[in-house]
């Protein structure tokens, strides 16, 4: 009876405030800065989302450092590659990823980030695109990658790299 009194208590409130829910995580969305979209697929079964989150944290330190150079640690979070990772189970586990690379380093990200995922995960595929400068596109992107809300599952598992980055 523990699982039903639980559920009642810390699930069920969470599903019927879930379209409030929604709407504030698709507002967070929205003001998330970013001018490149990816989906990061693990293309593996049966993943939990720490797992995820380990490589990802992986591939956050990787790419600083193909960027930034060997001192990449030592450098501000403004100077580094930002990202929010929403997870999304549509057969396999994979995230939809919102990418603020600076200017200077965007080129060199678009060339070499999907080489650098399958490093880190040698099943998977980054598939990565500009976020066009078109009326409307940056919102569609960001509505398209809370397209699979869940109020608790996708809150406890999105992905920041300023958490990552807090976290030693």
């Amino acid at each position: 009876m523990a699982e039903v009194q639980n559920y009642m208590l810390e699930v069920a409130p969470l599903l019927r405030l879930g379209r409030e829910y929604k709407s504030a995580f698709l507002e967070m969305l929205l003001k998330t800065p970013g001018t490149l979209y990816a989906v990061a697929n693990f293309n593996l079964k049966n993943l939990e989302p720490s797992w995820c989150y380990q490589r990802l944290n992986l591939y956050d330190m990787t790419i600083a450092r193909c960027l930034l150079g060997k001192h990449w640690c030592r450098m501000p979070d403004a100077k580094r590659p930002g990202w929010i990772a929403v997870p999304e189970r549509a057969g396999y586990l994979h995230y939809n990823m919102i990418w603020d690379v600076p200017v200077r380093h965007q080129e060199q990200f678009y060339l070499e980030a999907p080489r650098i995922w399958r490093t880190v995960v040698p099943s998977g595929q980054f598939d990565l695109q500009v976020i066009g400068e078109e009326t409307g596109e940056a919102a569609a992107v960001r509505r398209y990658s809370g397209k699979t809300f869940h109020p608790r599952w996708t809150i406890d598992n999105t992905i920041t790299s300023t958490e990552l980055r807090r976290k030693k």
